[in-house]
């Protein structure tokens, strides 16, 4: 997480970083207004590059650019023809960056709240090189946001100032006792992990009971590819849970308050007023003069007059989505 902000507070430097912010930004109103109203057919399509003699399609499933939906890359030997069974390799493209997903090889994926903010990229072929199919094709789509609903839960967490969290924990091989129930307490400055029912407000730390303020490198949390629910919080060097959480939902909920707090804690909003509007020194002897516009200030007015329009095309949304059912 550290290092995604360190990539996006970085690309502020650079021009062409900026000119791609500003369009993907003036690109989300129209991407949302494009979503079906209703139908069967509840997806959106991506863009799809390469040679191959066979068609390819790759496309987000669950209405919208949201981390709750699904990728599924698909392939038939014709329109219309037989399946292609495919062999995928996935990443997440931060910036200009790609990173390779592990662990993920099927046709599908997940999205989860470590994509946030980036696209998706699917690198796709056939599975079985002797039916006579050629041809690597690959496929992108994104930048993928907050659904509303966790958007508002995670706003109040962070206006509250402290969240509580009931997970489980999961069973290691060959456990067969009962499921332990634990609860996550996340602060501006630490996060805590003990045994349900355990009163925090006796100040007194159980044996049971794991804290760990907000380091650099610490608490981190790594969410399961394949498992919706799962999640490792790792604690420190030495101490890591293994994690269920009630629904997808709350496991992203869980991980972006944790990463929000500890990007607080480290990313100051004067370092980031430092970045987007640095103070330019005058040199002995010289005249002060208007400082060259290079389109950070732009970039902030057009982000948040479209953070403006996207939440009233949202509100728009789920008012007509209200009248309709």
């Amino acid at each position: 997480a550290m290092e995604t902000l360190r990539c996006l507070t970085s690309s502020l430097q650079d021009q062409a970083g900026l000119q791609k912010l500003r369009d993907n930004l003036q690109d989300i109103p129209l991407r949302w207004l494009s979503r079906p109203d209703g139908g069967e057919e509840d997806y959106l399509l991506g863009n799809v590059t390469g040679e191959c003699n066979y068609h390819f399609t790759f496309k987000l499933e669950g209405g919208g650019y949201f981390q709750t939906g699904v990728l599924v890359a698909s392939a038939e030997s014709g329109p219309g023809g037989m399946p292609v069974a495919l062999k995928c390799r996935w990443k997440r493209r931060i910036g200009d960056i790609p990173v390779e997903i592990p662990g993920v090889t099927s046709n599908m994926y997940q999205i989860s709240a470590d994509d946030v903010g980036t696209h998706i990229r699917v690198e796709a072929q056939p599975a079985d090189a002797d039916d006579g199919l050629f041809g690597t094709v690959s496929g992108e789509i994104g930048p993928f946001e907050l659904d509303p609903a966790t958007r508002r839960s995670l706003d109040n967490a962070l206006g509250q100032g402290e969240s509580r969290f009931v997970v489980s924990q999961s069973k290691a091989p060959g456990d067969d006792g009962p499921t332990r129930e634990l609860v996550i307490d996340v602060s501006p400055e630490t996060v805590r992990v003990a045994p349900q029912g355990q009163d925090r407000q006796s100040g007194k730390a159980s044996d049971r009971e794991v804290s760990a303020e907000f380091t650099e490198d610490y608490p981190k949390l790594i969410i399961h590819q394949l498992d919706t629910t799962k999640f490792q919080l790792v604690m420190n060097e030495s101490r890591t849970f293994h994690l269920v959480a009630s629904s997808r939902t709350s496991r992203d909920l869980i991980a972006l308050t944790i990463r929000c707090f500890h990007a607080k804690r480290y990313l100051s909003t004067q370092s980031v007023l430092q970045e987007l509007l640095p103070i330019q020194p005058l040199g002995p002897g010289t005249a002060a003069s208007p400082t060259p516009s290079d389109g950070r200030l732009d970039a902030c007015i057009v982000l948040e007059q479209l953070t403006k329009e996207l939440n009233r095309t949202m509100q728009q949304k789920e008012v007509s989505e209200k009248v309709l059912r």
